[in-house]
């Protein structure tokens, strides 16, 4: 078990805590902040993660709402029919 310091003397400290600090010190005279400190990046994790959403619902409705089939008279090519049917207009 490690004994911290006795009353009236100085807190035992290493280096890693100086480093620390120190960085500290210069992330905040440089301004930097952290990621999630950004709005922006929020801002754009919210639409990417809406659009993939609507991606889904959109492929779900459409798997449920199949079209029907159109007729067709004569000829296709790829199951598109190759000319207009009389009286479609």
């Amino acid at each position: 078990m490690h004994r911290s310091s006795l009353p009236g003397c100085t807190p035992n400290r290493n280096r890693r805590d100086d480093v620390n600090a120190a960085r500290d010190e210069v992330d905040a005279a440089r301004g930097v902040a952290k990621w999630f400190r950004q709005p922006v990046l929020w801002l754009g994790a919210l639409i990417f993660v809406a659009s993939v959403i609507g991606c889904i619902v959109t492929i779900v409705l459409a798997s449920r709402h199949a079209d029907a089939p159109v007729e067709t008279v004569g000829a296709s090519v790829m199951k598109v029919p190759t000319g207009h049917q009389a009286g479609a207009r």
